[in-house]
Formats: C-alpha cells, structure tokens, sequence
C-alpha cells in the first residue's frame, strides 16, 4: 500500500512538474484601439449618418419650434388661453418624444453596428490563435502592464482589414 501511495504521490509530481515548466503564450489586445483604427468604423459611421440623416434634419425643425413655444410661454404664459398653453405644451412634448425615440433608435443601430464590428475583432483573434498558437489573450484593459512584445492588436487590425 505504501508502495503504491508512493508511486502516485512521485507521478503526481511529476506531472505537475510539467505543467510548471511548460510555457504559456500570452497576447494582449486593446479593442478599443483596434475598433477606433478599422476602416470598416468609417464605412460605418457614414451608413447611419446617411440612414438618420432625413430624421435628424426634421427633429432640428422641430427643435426650433419648440425653443419658439417655450419662449412664448415663458413670455406670455400669463395671458394666453389654456388652450393656447395646451397647443403650445404639445409642441414641446412632441418634440421631446420625437427626440428621445430618436436617440434610443440612433443607440440601437450603432450598438448592431458595433457588435457586428465586435465579431470581426473577435473572429481575427480566434484566428491568429490559432495560426500562432497562443494560449491566453488577454485584454489590455484588464492588465496593469503589458510589453509592445506580446501585443497583439496591430496584427488583430490587419486580419480585420482583409
């Protein structure tokens, strides 16, 4: 019994011994970096130009009609008729809404966009992992310190660029 507690205890060692002295190769990413360099990022960003352009103009038209109503009401609040103030509310509220709807919709897209611009980082990764044989990547975010030596984000943005 000794005997084989004792062959199980040196293997045992042994293979840890292993683990310890293997190397692990170790990248670091900055995504942020990588996503604010694609090209793919411009391409983007004048796609919903383009697509909330028309919106964005007439929430602008609206905008100056509701500055004109509050002024008005502020102006002449006393002596306007309820349904004056009530007419001119609406403008407002109308136009608050419009604005809200609008930005959670701008929000929307980009966030798509984003994810979609995301999955290309993420699809470069895996495949420089794979090609490279790294073991861990990390985010450069979640290291205090990183050296130049296992960056990986300008190889990362010219697998996003082909």
């Amino acid at each position: 019994m000794k005997k084989i507690i004792a062959v199980l205890g040196i293997s045992a060692a042994l293979l840890f011994a292993g683990f310890a002295n293997a190397e692990v190769k170790l990248g670091v990413i900055n995504v942020e970096s990588v996503l604010e360099r694609m090209p793919q990022r411009e391409s983007v960003r004048k796609m919903l130009k383009n697509e909330f352009e028309a919106r964005a103009n007439s929430l602008q038209e609206e905008e100056k009609k509701s500055k004109e109503a509050i002024a008005r009401l502020k102006k002449d609040g006393l002596t306007l008729s309820s349904s004056e103030k009530a007419k001119l509310n609406k403008v407002i509220s109308d136009f608050e809404s419009k604005a809200d709807a609008f930005s959670v919709d701008y929000q929307k897209r980009q966030k798509e966009e984003a994810e979609k611009l995301f999955t290309k980082i993420q699809e470069a990764v895996k495949d420089i992992v794979a090609t490279e044989g790294y073991d861990v990547i990390l985010s450069a975010g979640a290291t205090l310190f990183a050296s130049d030596a296992v960056d990986i984000s300008d190889k990362v943005l010219e697998k996003v660029k082909n």
